[in-house]
């Protein structure tokens, strides 16, 4: 059994492995997962901005990492 999953970055849009991801946060019950501290701390500081809109597709650079 395969236990790694993708999930989406809500900031910056990059795919995470949830097993690896870099940074995670519980919100209203739910873990979301990070590629970096950087885009962890940006969604903590106010994460019904990143819940009410959809991740924009992977940046190119990633200047969040």
């Amino acid at each position: 059994m395969n236990n790694t999953m993708a999930m989406k970055d809500l900031v910056c849009g990059m795919d995470v492995e949830a097993a690896t991801a870099a940074g995670r946060t519980e919100y209203k019950g739910q873990t979301y997962y990070f590629c970096g501290p950087k885009c962890k701390e940006k969604f903590d500081l106010n994460p019904e901005h990143y819940l009410s809109k959809s991740a924009g597709t992977p940046k190119s650079g990633h200047g969040c990492c």
